[in-house]
Formats: C-alpha cells, sequence, structure tokens
C-alpha cells in the first residue's frame, strides 16, 4: 500500500498522518517491538546495540525512557519543517520520553542563496522570486565539512535581505537571527544555522536533545551497524533493490534516482568522509570509521537500532515506505511505526483577491465567446428571428451528435456547428477585449499570488509575531 501525502493548501493548516493522539500508543507498541533479542546485528542482540545507543548518547537516568527523535539538514528550513522539532518537544513533555533531533550534517549544500518574493506598488506584474547569497558557491560539499568560504559576502547578506524587503510591513527575524551568527565564522555553515535555530528554539520553549549524523556515526551502535551491513552486503543488497524497485513500480516511477538509487555490485548504502572534505561511495573495504549513512540507511538504523519513534516530512515519510520494505525483509520484524508530519504558514505580506476559480471562469468566457457565441448573446439579439433560427439549430446539432464509428456523418456535423459558430461570432466580438483584458488581469494575479504565497520560504523571513505562537501549537499537540 502507498499513501499519498500531500503538502497542506491552506495557510496554517496541518498534515499529521497518524493524528496526535494516536502516537503515545503507538510509542508503546514500537518499544515492545524492538526490545528484542532474536534479531541479531554484528553478533550483538538489537536489544543490546539500543543500549549502547542510549549509553553513547544520554546520561544514565534517561537509557531506560522511550526515545522520539526527527531530523533534517542544518538549513533555514520553512516553517513546514520546523514544526517537527516542536511536535517532538511537545510529545516527549506528554509521555516524559527523551526528544533527540538529528542534524543531517553529512547531506550537501546544495544552495547558498535566500528566495524570497519582492513587489512595488501593489502592482500584481512587479511581484518576483528574487534570491541574495550568503556565500560563495563552488559546488556542493557536505554539511560538516562546508566552512565559510567568503566572509564578505556573508556580511553582505543582512543588509542585502532588508534592502529588497523594506516595504513588507514588517521587520523579518533574519535581522535578530544573524545576531546570534558567530563573528568569527569558524563553525560550519550547518552549525551557524543549527546555532541560530537552536537559540529561538530555547526561546520559545522548545527544548530537545540534539546529535548530528557525524558524531551519531562515531557510536558504537552505528559501527556494529554498519560492519554488519559491509559484512552481509550481497544479502542487503538484494533487498535494498528488491524493494526500491517495488516502489518505483507501485508509483509509476521511471526515474533511476528516486526514491534512490539502486546499489551496484559491491556498492554500501554509506557515504565515505574523505579527508578533501568530499563524500565518495562506500563499498565492503571502507574504514567503518569514516562512513555516514544515506538517507534511505539513516532512517533504517534510526527507527531500528535507536529510536521508539520518528517524526517524519512528506518526503521522508513517503520514502520510508521503502525502508518499510526492508526492514521486513533484511530484519524479518514489521516495521515500527511513525509520523509523517508537515504545516503550512504563509508569509503575512499583501496578496491579490483573484483566485484559481476567478481563473478558471475567465478563462471560460474568453473560450465561450470564441467557440460558443452563442451562450452570451442579448435578448435583443436573440429576438431577431434570423439569429433566433441560428441559436436553435446549434441547439439541436449539439443534442445530436452523430456516433463516433460515423465518420462522414461527423465531418458534417462538425461542419455545420463551425459555419454556425462563425456566424454568431461577430455579435459578441464587442465583449472579447474586456473578457481578454480581465483574463490578463487574473492571470497576473493568480500567477503574484502563487510567489507570494509559497509554503517553502525560511523561517527567518517571518514576524516573530506571526512564527511563535504557530510553532509553539505543535508543543501542546
Amino acid at each position: 500500500m502507498t499513501h499519498r501525502y500531500r503538502a497542506p493548501a491552506a495557510n496554517g493548516a496541518i498534515l499529521a498522518e497518524p493524528g496526535f493522539e494516536a502516537i503515545p500508543a503507538l510509542v508503546e507498541a514500537n518499544r515492545k517491538l524492538l526490545d528484542r533479542t532474536d534479531v541479531v546485528i554484528g553478533g550483538s542482540p538489537l536489544q543490546a546495540i539500543r543500549h549502547w545507543l542510549r549509553q553513547d548518547l544520554f546520561t544514565d537516568d534517561d537509557i531506560f525512557s522511550a526515545v522520539v527523535v526527527t531530523g533534517h539538514q542544518p538549513e533555514l528550513s520553512h516553517p513546514g519543517v520546523w514544526v517537527k522539532n516542536f511536535a517532538l518537544a511537545g510529545l516527549a513533555r506528554k509521555i516524559r520520553a527523551i526528544p533527540l533531533h538529528l542534524i543531517v550534517d553529512n547531506d550537501t549544500l546544495k544552495s547558498t542563496a535566500l528566495r524570497f518574493p519582492t513587489f512595488h506598488d501593489r502592482d500584481p506584474n512587479s511581484v518576483r522570486l528574487e534570491s541574495v547569497a550568503f556565500d560563495a558557491f563552488t559546488g556542493e560539499v557536505p554539511y560538516e565539512d562546508r566552512r565559510i568560504l567568503s566572509s564578505e559576502v556573508f556580511c553582505e547578506f543582512l543588509p542585502g535581505v532588508l534592502a529588497q524587503t523594506r516595504n513588507w510591513g514588517y521587520t523579518p527575524l533574519l535581522q535578530r537571527a544573524w545576531h546570534h551568527i558567530d563573528p568569527a565564522y569558524e563553525l560550519p555553515l550547518g552549525a551557524q544555522f543549527a546555532r541560530i535555530r537552536r537559540w529561538f528554539e530555547l526561546e520559545w520553549g522548545c527544548e530537545n536533545n540534539e546529535v548530528t549524523v557525524s558524531e551519531l556515526s562515531q557510536t558504537s551502535g552505528f559501527r556494529a551497524f554498519a560492519s554488519h551491513i559491509l559484512s552481509d552486503l550481497p544479502r542487503f543488497r538484494k533487498v535494498y533493490n528488491a524493494a526500491i524497485r517495488a516502489y518505483r513500480e507501485v508509483n509509476g516511477i521511471r526515474s533511476t534516482n528516486h526514491p534512490a538509487p539502486e546499489l551496484a555490485e559491491g556498492e554500501a548504502p554509506f557515504w565515505v568522509r574523505t579527508a578533501n572534505g568530499r563524500r565518495e561511495r562506500a563499498n565492503t573495504t571502507s574504514d567503518v570509521r569514516a562512513l555516514r549513512p544515506r538517507a534511505l540507511t539513516l532512517t533504517l538504523f534510526v527507527r531500528v537500532c535507536l529510536g521508539d519513534f520518528f517524526i517524519h516530512g512528506i518526503g521522508g515519510g513517503k520514502y520510508d515506505e521503502v525502508t518499510d520494505a526492508i526492514i521486513r525483509d533484511y530484519f524479518g520484524i514489521e516495521p515500527p511505526a511513525y509520523q509523517v508530519l508537515s504545516a503550512t504558514l504563509h508569509l503575512p505580506l499583501p496578496n491579490f483577491p483573484s483566485t484559481t476559480h476567478d481563473l478558471h471562469q475567465a478563462e471560460r468566457r474568453v473560450r465561450d465567446l470564441q467557440w460558443n457565441p452563442q451562450r452570451h448573446l442579448t435578448p435583443e439579439q436573440l429576438a431577431n428571428p434570423d439569429v433566433k433560427a441560428l441559436v436553435d439549430t446549434h441547439a439541436m446539432l449539439a443534442v445530436n451528435e452523430p456516433p463516433y464509428a460515423n465518420h462522414p456523418a461527423r465531418r458534417e456535423w462538425f461542419r455545420s456547428l463551425r459555419e454556425i459558430t462563425e456566424e454568431l461570432r461577430p455579435l459578441v466580438a464587442g465583449e472579447m477585449p474586456k473578457a481578454e483584458g480581465e483574463l490578463t488581469r487574473v492571470q497576473s494575479e493568480v500567477h503574484a499570488n502563487t510567489i507570494l504565497q509559497r509554503r517553502d520560504y525560511a523561517w527567518v523571513l517571518y514576524p516573530e509575531e506571526v512564527l511563535r505562537p504557530f510553532l509553539q501549537r505543535f508543543l501542546k499537540s
């Protein structure tokens, strides 16, 4: 069975599957499912692997508590992503669990620019999607090794954004956030962004434990897991690739890169961190100490070996259907339940009244004036006997369409309809400029709204009075 998770469209809307009320029971069920000795990883029972990880990551007082987990790359994410951290903290308080946020610093930085909308004088045609760079870009590098390359670009970023957003009617949180950047620029870029996110979380009552994936990769539990996969790679590769192929078939995906590339002969589901700050594909001879998990492998490890419940975003939730299949077929157990959580919050910017419904109506009117002019004739025009005869003939033809198999009759039918339409069209020609002008206006307003109301703008572009209460709702979910 495949799930069709869709990002919520309305401002303030939430996607939560399953609902928050179901999670406490699912956490307890997952704990019982994973507390077992019959699943062996690297010569040790799963129960022991999970215990070692808790010893490595938490205090002695916490090692027997439930662990609830979420994670994301250390980027300037949008509020729909950030809600997972607040929901995590709220859930942990509710069930007295340990909240753990994974900073996925082994993923690569793919852009060094912040996107945002600009506009002038309430003119829909002036709305643009602009961007300002916060650093130079020289290609993708893992966050754990990505230092700031240009302090000059980094320093110019804040005034550059504020200059282009000065007519927004509020000051974005970016102005406060940038004061928490390390002034010496010694921290990696991802760590800088994690630092400012963490500062606001603590101020707003969201307290989670955090660990980077690069740190997680150095634990005894992860190394035992990775060593086990490398030593059993042919069987794991067979299960892994079969799960990916099954997902593609069910979802009609032709791309060989989605949800992930299949493993080649001898290829392991890890990255190798190299001395030059890049990453390479792992194989059976790779040094376990330099391994980092790929996306599917990370959630596989976290859901089976570390956590008792995982909160995914939409993308991770869809792709973890693959992970579910790997858990069933490789470890021989039912996969633990997880939640898919996301939300939509628009920037509090002025928008335009036209909607997609208005656009469909305007398009239909222009189309009808061209191809169904009889629908727009005035009573005075219909009072003309010649016009009425044409309209009546058109109506008669419309309800007496010949069957598709009768090609000669259909050709004659189409010809008759076209001739009548061409005779009636001049009667409504005066309406066309107005209709086309209205269509142009509506098109420009709807296009402007698609830019102004995107859901993926970074959280630093919002005002605190809008963002803070929205996120804090999830502390009580």
